[in-house]
């Protein structure tokens, strides 16, 4: 099984942050030695330092303006083989991490993409209306997290397209699983 790195964006998750890392515990602690957490804030809160904690992370203070420049920050000091950055949108079942290290340890994926599950209405009407689709939660092979130069520092919001979207240019295999 590969090492995992999975990081979490304080500023992005909100209100979600409690019931995500419930999640996230319960992942890790099927594969205690290969799976980290890694909670950003932009700022010393002792309420999230006790709530990363609580269920198993490492709470880091990251002062950097946008989520592409905080993003490789931590991806610089962890040594994890996958990087997975999670996304506001989306929930995961438990039992996501085993899925994640089948498909890329055996099926040679270099990144996956759990989008959120979204009706095909809105799907069509998103399209009609070209709004982008709000991104999932990445999984990325540290190689190709560094050898396209991770994310791109300006970036906030759209951090995640960007780096999907320079990903498919240089030809990587991307998987994209709906939730």
């Amino acid at each position: 099984m590969n090492a995992y790195s999975i990081i979490v964006d304080s500023r992005l998750m909100g209100a979600q942050l409690p019931r995500c890392l419930a999640t996230l515990n319960e992942a890790v602690r099927r594969h205690p030695a290969r799976a980290d957490i890694q909670v950003i804030g932009t700022a010393e809160n002792a309420r999230l330092a006790t709530l990363s904690r609580r269920f198993g992370g490492r709470f880091t203070v990251c002062d950097h303006a946008t989520f592409g420049a905080r993003g490789n920050a931590i991806a610089r000091i962890t040594s994890a083989d996958i990087l997975v950055f999670l996304s506001p949108h989306g929930r995961l079942r438990s039992s996501w991490l085993s899925q994640v290290d089948n498909l890329l340890e055996h099926q040679q994926w270099d990144a996956m993409i759990f989008q959120p599950h979204t009706p095909a209405l809105m799907t069509t009407l998103r399209r009609l209306w070209h709004v982008a689709t709000p991104p999932g939660t990445l999984c990325i092979a540290r190689q190709w997290f560094e050898r396209i130069g991770g994310f791109d520092t300006g970036l906030d919001d759209t951090a995640h397209e960007d780096l999907v979207e320079r990903l498919r240019a240089c030809h990587a295999r991307i998987m994209e699983i709906s939730l």
